[in-house]
């Protein structure tokens, strides 16, 4: 099926902000948006754009990670796309298979606007462990021949979990990830997105070695944006746990209710600002 010409326009209009934002000097902070409310709220508070979380996505609608359908993540992608005016990068997971695979999700997000997607080098019928890369490479490829087919200008960020498996010795992890990282900027990817790596040598390792904008996915044992932005690196996100603080919030509420009979914590909602915050949508 076609993808109306004037989707992909405007889907090209947000890539182009979302690569001016990984190319400028400050870092490119991107919440992750779990449903349409958490984008529009990151919006509202000044975010210049936003990572849709798949797992974000899944635990929201009551099921865990990877739990989901591709075209459940496109749905939801849509309808947070569909809702704010900033940029939406999805979450495209490992391109939903092999290299035919990836090609239907690059037309299956461009045509709902996203500005671009994630896209793992792990193998999911072995956790922990990764691709080959040249069987990554030729997913990367699809992805931009069918861009390119598509006269989009959809980004890639190209994600590598090298750091995922602990039996690996970190320092050869470490290899494997500049290794890694270099493929896939040669190969075209518009950034490259590290997947628990903490260590600060590693992580200046990796943005001077690396010849595309750099990308990290942030959580408490992580330096701060600040520090990650000294360091030189384009862009850090949160995955799915700006959801978990916010499921955090509502059971320490429940409980009160629950154990106290009190709702003292009901006073920490937002609810005055609900009617701004909605009313940031574009459609």
């Amino acid at each position: 099926m076609a993808i109306d010409p004037n989707v992909v326009k405007a889907a090209n209009e947000k890539s182009r902000r979302l690569k001016a934002l990984l190319h400028a000097p400050e870092i490119v902070i991107m919440p992750g948006a779990f449903n349409v409310l958490s984008a529009l709220l990151y919006q509202y508070l000044g975010f210049e754009a936003i990572q849709g979380s798949s797992a974000g996505f899944a635990n929201a609608m009551g099921y865990s990670d990877l739990g989901i359908s591709r075209d459940t993540t496109v749905g939801a992608t849509r309808l947070c796309v569909d809702a704010v005016r900033i940029p939406v990068n999805a979450d495209g997971e490992d391109g939903y298979g092999g290299p035919d695979d990836v090609s239907e999700s690059v037309r299956a997000f461009v045509a709902v606007g996203a500005a671009g997607m994630n896209m793992e080098d792990s193998d999911r019928a072995n956790p922990g462990k990764l691709l080959d890369i040249s069987f990554q490479l030729e997913k990367i490829g699809a992805f931009m021949d069918e861009r390119k087919k598509l006269g989009s200008e959809f980004l890639l960020n190209a994600r590598c979990d090298a750091f995922i498996d602990k039996s690996v010795d970190r320092q050869d992890a470490l290899k494997e990830a500049v290794r890694r990282g270099q493929a896939w900027a040669e190969a075209g990817a518009d950034s490259v997105f590290y997947f628990r790596v903490a260590e600060p040598g590693f992580i200046k390792t990796l943005v001077k070695e690396v010849p595309a904008p750099v990308s990290i996915l942030a959580g408490p044992s992580v330096p701060s944006a600040r520090e990650l932005e000294e360091w030189g690196v384009a862009r850090v996100s949160y995955g799915s746990m700006f959801l978990h603080v916010a499921v955090g919030a509502v059971k320490r509420a429940a409980l009160e209710v629950k154990d106290n009979k009190t709702h003292e914590l009901m006073s920490e909602g937002i609810g005055a600002e609900m009617r701004d915050i909605l009313a940031g949508r574009v459609s």
